[in-house]
């Protein structure tokens, strides 16, 4: 069971006793899935794939495309794959008939705060163009991705991704589903504690969980945060309200932002570039750079890079790749993020990366939830240590 229970606001869609009966369920099945199932696709490997493959070929496979094309055959790989695909479509749909039964109420509530007064503001583009690689695809499965705007005023796609993360990650991320933001705040402390960053701007907020926890970890900041979604930054700006945090919220494309050359001390980017093109996350850099003020710092945060893992864990992460609607997921964790850094105008010499604060550590959670799972196929929900890629101006 989910050890804590998520902070209630705004537009935080309730749920009935079947509705949480169900979401419950889901997550216990995910759970029983990932961790007691899916570790047997390496008996799989081991014994079967392994010698065939070294009979054949003379050799051991040499990187995790070499090991899927085998693994894809295999009717276990199949059906765990089919498995977990499955479960993440039913836990949407679980928490997406919750939202709906209420959508109206949420709509309305969400518009009374945006009326009424506010110590953040939204600002929303109704001419905005949607990038091609968001608007084509529904991330992580969610049914319409940060891209779907169904009527107007709609909040589904924030409602989605907040309740619908709070259940997947089984609480990780903190009641208030800040702990990227609190984690990435720790990160700051700890590269550059000469840095008090008076305006900071997060790329990709979504539905501004992260973002809480940076206005939370940085109170006296001008705290600003970007996505491409109306339906994502309504329910953002709804929710901060609600918790009285001071947030502005844009509908920009991180590509080309409308904000001024050196506007900002922190620019973060938050397990938000696997999401994005090759050619968005090196116009990502740039943009940052130009936003930044001299010594300022950008910040961003992902799962570890593919770099130095063997070729089976290569693989078991690379699942999102290409059964959960993740297609850039592999190519930004081989992408060498010192380099993309130095092509928007970075000094490499003010270059870092590796390991730091986690979700789970950052809201103290590490007792109250199961903070490592067992080994399974795809992206872990640890919560331990997080890696980080930073660079001063």
């Amino acid at each position: 069971m989910v050890a804590l229970k998520q902070m209630p606001h705004a537009v935080l869609p309730s749920a009935t006793l079947d509705e949480a009966a169900r979401q419950a369920f889901i997550n216990q099945l995910g759970k029983h899935v990932l961790n007691d199932i899916t570790p047997g696709n390496k008996a799989v490997y081991d014994k079967h794939v392994l010698p065939a493959f070294q009979q054949t070929h003379e050799r051991a496979p040499a990187d995790r495309h070499e090991i899927r094309k085998e693994m894809v055959r295999q009717p276990y790989y199949q059906m765990t794959s089919s498995f977990q695909r499955t479960i993440q479509e039913m836990m949407w749909n679980a928490v997406d008939e919750s939202i709906q039964r209420q959508l109206p109420d949420l709509i309305d509530v969400a518009q009374n705060i945006a009326r009424g007064k506010t110590t953040g503001s939204l600002t929303l583009d109704p001419n905005f163009e949607m990038p091609g690689y968001i608007k084509h695809n529904d991330n992580h499965a969610t049914p319409g991705g940060y891209s779907a705007d169904l009527l107007p005023g709609d909040v589904t796609a924030g409602a989605l991704y907040d309740r619908g993360a709070f259940i997947y990650t089984q609480g990780l991320f903190g009641p208030r589903m800040d702990g990227i933001g609190k984690a990435a705040a720790m990160m700051v402390s700890r590269v550059r504690p000469d840095l008090k960053p008076k305006k900071i701007l997060e790329i990709g907020c979504t539905a501004g969980g992260s973002t809480g926890g940076l206005a939370i970890m940085f109170p006296e900041a001008d705290l600003h945060g970007i996505d491409v979604g109306a339906a994502l930054l309504r329910y953002a700006h709804a929710r901060a309200e609600s918790w009285g945090l001071p947030i502005h919220f844009h509908q920009m494309n991180a590509e080309h932002m409308s904000f001024a050359d050196e506007s900002f001390d922190l620019v973060c980017c938050l397990a938000t570039l696997h999401e994005t093109s090759r050619n968005a996350t090196f116009n990502i850099f740039k943009e940052a750079f130009r936003a930044l003020r001299p010594g300022g710092l950008f910040l961003c945060s992902e799962l570890p890079p593919y770099k130095g893992v063997d070729p089976w864990n290569q693989f078991v992460r690379d699942w999102d790749t290409y059964n959960n609607n993740e297609p850039f997921w592999g190519g930004v964790h081989d992408l060498e993020l010192k380099d993309v850094a130095v092509a928007a105008g970075f000094d490499p010499t003010k270059y870092f990366e590796g390991n730091g604060p986690g979700v789970a550590q950052a809201n103290a959670l590490t007792s109250a939830v199961e903070v490592e799972n067992k080994k399974f196929m795809g992206s872990t929900r640890g919560g331990g240590q997080a890696w980080y890629a930073g660079v001063s101006k």
